[in-house]
C-alpha cells in the first residue's frame, strides 16, 4: 500500500507544471550560493538553515522524473558551479544586491511556508515520507512574496562585499580568490 502511495503522490508530481522547474532550480542554487558565501562571516551563521532550504529546492525541482533523488555530492557540484559563476560576475562588477536580498526574502518565505522551526527530517525516511518531502518542497513559494524592503539597496550591496570578503579571506581554496579581493579593496577605498 505505501509503495502504492508513493508512486501515486509521485506520479501526481510528473504531471505537475511546478514538478522539474528548472529555472526555479538555478534560482535556488544561486541562492543557496550566496548563503553558502555569508555563512562564512561569524555573524551569518545562523543561516545555515536557509541553505539547506535553498539546496533542497534546488534539488527537488531539478528532479525530472527519469531520477528521482539527488545526492549531496550532485548539490555540492551545482552549488561550487554557482559560486565560480557568481564570483566571475562579481569580479567583472555585477551588482548582486538586488539578487541577495531576493534570496533572503524567499528563503525567508519558504522557511514561514514550511515552518521551518518545527520542521525536522528524519535520517532514515520512508518512501512515503520523501514523497511528503518532495510534494511539501514543490509547492513551497517559487519566489518572494515582498514587494517593498526595508533596508536601502546599499546595505544589501555592502552584505554582498563584506560576505564575498570573508569568504575570499579563508585559508580554503576559493576560486579566483585575488580577483575578488581586489575587487573589494576596490570597493572599500
Amino acid at each position: 500500500m505505501k509503495k502504492l502511495l508513493t508512486i501515486l503522490l509521485l506520479s501526481i508530481g510528473l504531471m505537475s507544471p511546478s514538478y522539474a522547474d528548472k529555472e526555479v532550480a538555478g534560482e535556488a542554487i544561486r541562492c543557496s550560493a550566496l548563503i553558502y558565501i555569508q555563512i562564512t562571516r561569524p555573524e551569518m551563521a545562523g543561516m545555515t538553515a536557509g541553505e539547506e532550504i535553498m539546496n533542497r529546492i534546488y534539488a527537488y525541482h531539478t528532479i525530472d522524473g527519469t531520477d528521482m533523488e539527488m545526492t549531496n555530492g550532485q548539490i555540492v557540484a551545482a552549488q561550487t558551479e554557482a559560486i565560480t559563476k557568481l564570483s566571475q560576475e562579481y569580479i567583472k562588477g555585477a551588482d548582486l544586491a538586488e539578487e541577495y536580498r531576493h534570496c533572503v526574502y524567499w528563503m525567508t518565505d519558504i522557511a514561514k511556508f514550511i515552518n521551518i522551526s518545527e520542521y525536522v527530517s528524519p535520517e532514515n525516511q520512508t518512501e512515503e515520507a520523501e514523497a511528503e518531502e518532495m510534494t511539501l518542497f514543490l509547492s513551497a513559494p517559487t519566489e518572494t512574496s515582498v514587494t517593498i524592503f526595508k533596508n536601502p539597496i546599499e546595505t544589501w550591496g555592502q552584505q554582498v562585499d563584506l560576505g564575498f570578503a570573508s569568504w575570499a579571506s579563508q585559508e580554503l581554496k576559493v576560486p579566483y580568490k585575488e580577483a575578488i579581493l581586489s575587487k573589494v579593496s576596490e570597493k572599500f577605498e
